[in-house]
């Protein structure tokens, strides 16, 4: 498994802040009070603001014509008025939603008015007839040759991201493109060095406290050696390579106002992916299956969503059997994709007025089964 995907596989733990938006239908009622750009806007929920990013729609980059057009464009739509904010899990500390203004579908406006573009890599949650609305408005915007589509050679914005980023790394490593007249001795390496694995996870997700408080496991751990992991405050154990890092944090919940306790930890090598999860905070209508299914499909969803981003294959998400451990009822899915497989268990009940919450998942090459079974069988809930 190479460095890019093992980061990719690292930001599921950013994803994993969606526990109680994942757990229901959830839909807010709102006001914009700010927005910041053609397809990111603030909303004010008792009194706190909240960061909507409208679902599969992306504005023309900074630098690209109609970019300010967009960000006006959405000023003018939805800004000082309450709308109805359809979300389904948190994605780089914004909550991915579907944003209603007296029931008309603002992602859709966008795209009818021709300044912003609809990304079928991050449909991944809108259902067929979502899906048919906006492909279909944007190819009216297109055919009409509204704002960006007076260019017929446009250029979208994740193909623009891309050409600036290379540009960039020419600049950055010229020498790389100088040809060497001694071949290069390859590196070998066996997996993540425990700073690898910090760094990585640090690296992920830069304003969350939740990834900043990151602290490896061991001094001096290394992806071969396995060892037996507890956390008290998670109340759960694990064995996974020493290069691990945990982490935790209190946050609050976007729909309640109440707070979401989380506790992971994370290792990985050349071979696989291990995390392990715990997570308590108000119990939202719905039943131990809804909460699970809802739950890891946000999870992968999110994932997705940030390997869809960077031109990496998605992984898909199939329910396997039930389990149960401790107490908690859970489900076994199996994760496939490009390249590899995995295993998710998702353990749920509810205790008094409150949700508790255990995963652990794998995702690793198909002839490192063995090692990710291991992973998963070593877990238990210590409560």
């Amino acid at each position: 498994m190479n460095r890019a995907f093992t980061f990719k596989l690292l930001v599921v733990l950013s994803l994993l802040l969606g526990l109680t938006a994942a757990a229901s239908a959830a839909t807010l009622q709102a006001k914009v009070v700010e927005v910041r750009s053609g397809n990111a806007i603030i909303v004010s929920n008792i009194n706190r603001p909240v960061s909507v990013r409208l679902k599969a729609i992306v504005p023309p980059e900074v630098g690209q014509p109609f970019n300010d057009v967009a960000r006006d464009h959405l000023k003018a739509l939805v800004l000082e008025k309450t709308v109805t904010v359809e979300y389904t899990h948190f994605a780089d500390n914004y909550l991915e939603a579907r944003v209603l203004l007296n029931g008309i579908d603002i992602g859709s406006q966008m795209l009818r008015d021709g300044v912003a573009w609809y990304n079928h890599a991050l449909e991944y949650e809108l259902n067929q007839a979502d899906r048919d609305l906006y492909t279909q408005c944007e190819a009216a915007a297109r055919a009409e040759k509204r704002g960006l589509w007076q260019d017929t050679a446009a250029l979208a914005p994740w193909e623009y991201r891309r050409i600036q980023s290379e540009k960039l790394t020419t600049i950055t490593n010229p020498i790389s493109l100088q040809a060497s007249s001694q071949p290069r001795k390859p590196k070998t390496r066996t997996g993540l060095s425990n700073d690898d694995v910090v760094k990585l996870v640090m690296g992920s997700t830069p304003s969350s406290s939740f990834m900043a408080g990151a602290r490896p496991i061991a001094a001096n751990g290394d992806a071969e050696r396995w060892v037996k992991y507890t956390s008290p405050a998670g109340q759960f154990s694990v064995t996974l390579p020493s290069n691990a890092v945990e982490g935790s944090d209190t946050l609050p919940d976007p729909t309640t106002g109440g707070a979401v306790a989380l506790n992971f930890v994370a290792g990985g090598s050349n071979a696989g992916f291990y995390v392990a999860m715990s997570a308590k905070g108000p119990n939202l209508s719905g039943t131990d299956e809804s909460v699970r299914d809802q739950f890891i499909k946000s999870v992968i969803g999110g994932m997705n969503y940030g390997a869809a981003q960077d031109g990496h294959a998605t992984v898909d998400l199939k329910p396997e059997r039930a389990v149960n451990l401790s107490g908690y009822a859970g489900m076994q899915y199996r994760l496939s994709g490009a390249g590899v497989v995995g295993t998710a268990r998702v353990f749920t009940k509810q205790v008094g007025d409150q949700r508790e919450l255990f995963v652990v998942m794998t995702l690793s090459r198909p002839d490192s089964d063995d090692l990710s079974n291991q992973f998963i069988k070593s877990f238990a809930i210590t409560r």
